[in-house]
């Protein structure tokens, strides 16, 4: 082979390791991109279900203060309508003394 030969087909060679190696890169490119895009899902799946276990606990915390709060609120009530009831007669007495007299 002459030199000329041996130059143009180191050339042919260079530019097919070259088109090989921009090929290999393209796909390692492409790979990494969709596993990144899967890792991404991944973990937004897993952020959205732990944010739907967080709020589900939330709200399961506000139902039982409500509740406690509502009872709370309830038995206040009650023993307030029970001192009013035993203070009736009182008042009742009360009223019919000023009015009567």
């Amino acid at each position: 082979m002459s030199m000329l030969e041996e130059i143009k087909a180191a050339e042919e060679a260079a530019t097919t390791s070259k088109h090989e190696a921009n090929l290999t890169a393209r796909n390692m490119l492409r790979e990494t991109e969709d596993e990144a895009a899967k890792t991404a899902e991944a973990m937004l799946t897993a952020a959205r279900k732990a944010a739907k276990e967080k709020i589900a606990a939330a709200e399961a915390q506000s139902k039982i203060k409500a509740r406690a709060l509502v009872d709370e609120r309830a038995r206040s009530d009650r023993a307030q309508a029970q001192v009013a009831r035993e203070k009736l007669a009182a008042a009742v007495a009360y009223i019919v003394e000023k009015v009567v007299v």
